[in-house]
């Protein structure tokens, strides 16, 4: 797990050290590199008994697909970028993959119908 959550919850007869005790063998358990976050509740109704949540995250990443790989800038035959498409910006050029908006018409949309930071993250 790359992040842990545990939530104690115990009464007013809870010693530090059973709270030490509950966090260091939850560490024991995590990886190394897990983030392990230890919080505690006093219910005042509970007597001689304790309460532990655990929540882990980040499981199974080793089985997680990877990321696409970012598209390389079309090249031509004799190994040059091809600059003819660059006047248009790159947010009118890709086309969304994930069922985005797509504009009906490249040619009659303003480049300032695009917003700043997305122009700015374009070029």
């Amino acid at each position: 797990a790359k992040g842990i959550l545990v939530n104690i919850t115990a009464g007013m007869d809870m010693a530090i050290g059973e709270f030490e005790e509950v966090g260091n063998t939850i560490k024991a358990f995590a990886s190394e590199n897990a983030t392990v976050v230890v919080g505690t509740v006093i219910d005042p109704e509970m007597t001689d008994e304790l309460r532990v949540t655990v929540v882990a995250t980040g499981l199974g990443n080793a089985l997680r697909h990877r990321e696409k790989p970012i598209g390389l800038v079309a090249k031509s035959a004799d190994g040059q970028v091809d600059y003819g498409k660059l006047k248009q910006p790159t947010v009118m050029r890709q086309k969304a993959s994930n069922g985005g908006y797509t504009p009906q018409d490249d040619n009659n949309m303003d480049y300032y119908d695009i917003p700043a930071f997305l122009r700015r993250q374009a070029d």
